[in-house]
């Protein structure tokens, strides 16, 4: 079975122009991060996956640390999302964990990293695969 539709001439010139804003939303999110992502594989109890994010800009644990939390755990695919803070420190650390498979980690750094125009840097970003032994 075969199903024609009938668009005016501008229906697909607006689905193209609509799509194609999307796909550099998505895609800018991802090209402009500038910090490395260090990749480990290590022994666990169960499969998950880590990832360790150095940031700074975070001056309280109430607003900051509620805000960028908040932000990581509306990604899909982030199941967990703990901050590290201490105020005597420049650098705090956020442990995520996700599945890279729905979520990349360099969606995770521009997602702190848009946080406020700017106003958390990721200075380092590791991701750690645990394993079982078995499964290695």
């Amino acid at each position: 079975m075969i199903v024609s539709a009938s668009f005016p001439s501008s229906a697909p010139i607006r689905f193209l122009t609509v799509s194609a804003i999307f796909s550099m939303a998505l895609v800018s999110g991802c090209t402009r991060c500038d910090v490395p992502v260090h990749h480990v594989d290590r022994a666990g109890v169960t499969e998950e996956t880590v990832a360790q994010l150095a940031i700074s800009g975070m001056m309280c644990e109430i607003a900051c640390v509620s805000k960028v939390r908040k932000e990581l755990y509306d990604l899909p695919g982030v199941t967990r999302a703990d901050i590290r803070f201490d105020a005597n420190q420049k650098i705090d650390t956020a442990l995520i964990v996700f599945d890279p498979e729905v979520v990349a980690p360099e969606t995770l750094i521009a997602t702190v990293e848009d946080i406020g125009d700017g106003l958390y840097d990721v200075e380092t970003a590791e991701v750690v695969h645990y394993a079982p032994e078995s499964s290695r």
